[in-house]
């Protein structure tokens, strides 16, 4: 899941670093980059031929129709996503339909009405925080840092409250150490992700979301190896390549790197953080 996400400030300021350190080791990698590139290459492409076959995370709405969607949205095929929501009825009040469609309107850069449809599938659920998780990446990408941070801390209060009635709910430690991530509490996130993934160990959103938090933790290796195992367990999260290949730039190992990148821009050109990406792939010459 979405990135996979994610806030930008901190992409922009972490990836702005690692632009620059790339930079500077252009010239030694650049004699091995043709090699290394075209080693992973086949694999990502044959996973790229057959998203049907992804395989579906617990963490998944339980409407077959926005199951379907949230898939393609993980894989940031926007387009593919919009054709699945078309089986629904245009006025229908399932809350997961009104989120998947918030998410294709923010996949495309509508913020303004994204924000509106995460804000009704937000008012048919009360309880569900993915509505509210998925508002305040809207609002981040929007630039509106404040009605993000407020909509953050209604996705944690809403987690809170399912686990309330279930302490050891996977999907509510899931959301709720999303929530503290997008809140960089960095340390709160990594313990709350760890008990969700010691509930589900093989469950790719969780094994995901762990890895981008300790790759803000600054915990490379163990980030590289989170997201490692996310990939195996499903090759079609976007932003797990974008998180490895940045984890995978401090460990020196520039083939991930680069393999990783153009993966993630391969599957998500309009991202916002593919610009990012395809700089750091342009330092490669």
């Amino acid at each position: 899941m979405r990135p996979t996400n994610i806030r930008k400030s901190i992409f922009t300021t972490l990836s702005l670093l690692l632009t620059v350190l790339l930079l500077a080791s252009s010239v030694e990698a650049g004699g091995k980059k043709d090699k290394k590139k075209k080693k992973d290459k086949p694999k990502a492409e044959a996973a790229a031929t057959a998203p049907e076959a992804q395989p579906t995370s617990v963490l998944t709405p339980p409407n077959a129709t926005a199951r379907e969607a949230d898939r393609h949205l993980n894989a940031y095929d926007t387009a593919a996503a919009r054709a699945a929501l078309e089986a629904a009825d245009t006025a229908s009040t399932d809350a997961w339909i009104a989120t998947a469609r918030g998410r294709v309107l923010e996949q495309k850069g509508d913020y303004a009405a994204a924000a509106t449809e995460l804000r009704r599938a937000a008012d048919l659920d009360p309880r569900n925080p993915a509505p509210t998780l998925f508002l305040g990446d809207t609002q981040a990408y929007a630039g509106n840092r404040s009605q993000a941070d407020d909509a953050y801390a209604q996705a944690e209060a809403r987690a809170r409250g399912l686990l309330e009635a279930k302490a050891d709910d996977p999907e509510a430690l899931y959301y709720l150490g999303v929530a503290q991530q997008r809140q960089k509490r960095f340390a709160d996130a990594a313990q709350t992700l760890t008990r969700a993934r010691d509930l589900r160990p093989d469950d790719s959103a969780i094994l995901y979301q762990l890895g981008a938090t300790r790759f803000y933790q600054e915990q490379f290796q163990n980030a590289f190896d989170l997201l490692s195992a996310a990939i195996e367990k499903n090759p079609f999260i976007a932003y797990a390549y974008y998180y490895r290949g940045l984890a995978a730039s401090q460990l020196k190992r520039k083939d991930i790197l680069y393999n990783d990148l153009e993966r993630f821009v391969k599957m998500a050109p309009n991202a916002p953080e593919a610009s990012t990406a395809k700089q750091i792939l342009a330092s490669y010459g």
